[in-house]
């Protein structure tokens, strides 16, 4: 007897497609809206100040148009990072996690949790004082993250690692084909 494998595609309508917008938006810590601004006024004031002393003991000319002009090109996406951090949002549910950005652009990235092949978590010495993490999940054959999520808390992003490696094993697992609700920590 010959075994027959039924292949089978249905067509979904668009009122059957699952909703992004249903997903549980999770805002990120709050200290990293502060982080990213005091990362950019950390680097471009020191730097405009120094410009402005160099101009002032006359090593370099001083033309007040000019300076202007540099000043606002490199404050105003300084601080236009402050509220794009306060929109960024990740969600995690059954079948993949999400993260939203952006203030003029936006972005949604989606990966599924079943093509997760590592997750990573890392911090700077900035993100170590402020307590946050930024959590990266790679795909298969991946040399860059197909998700970065920054902004954690660190037990929080800790948490979450934990979480998806425990998934991502239990879906490996030959044996527990039906998902294991008892996820021991």
């Amino acid at each position: 007897m010959s075994m027959q494998t039924f292949f089978s595609n249905h067509s979904l309508l668009p009122q059957q497609l699952p909703s992004i917008e249903e997903a549980r938006w999770q805002r990120l810590a709050p200290d990293y809206a502060r982080m990213v601004l005091l990362s950019g006024l950390g680097f471009w004031l020191p730097a405009g100040v120094a410009g402005l002393v160099l101009s002032t003991l006359g090593v370099i000319p001083f033309n007040a148009m000019l300076t202007s002009a540099v000043w606002l090109a490199l404050l105003v996406p300084t601080l236009l990072g402050y509220p794009a951090a306060r929109v960024k949002r990740y969600a995690i549910r059954e079948q993949d996690v999400l993260f939203h950005e952006g203030l003029l652009w936006k972005s949604t990235t989606v990966i599924p949790r079943n093509r997760i092949q590592h997750i990573q978590t890392e911090n700077g010495p900035l993100e170590r004082w402020f307590g946050l993490v930024t959590l990266k999940c790679y795909g298969a054959g991946g040399q860059q993250a197909d998700l970065v999520i920054p902004g954690l808390e660190e037990t929080l992003g800790q948490q979450l690692r934990q979480y998806l490696l425990n998934q991502a094993e239990d879906t490996d697992d030959p044996g527990n084909a039906g998902g294991d609700d008892d996820v021991q920590q």
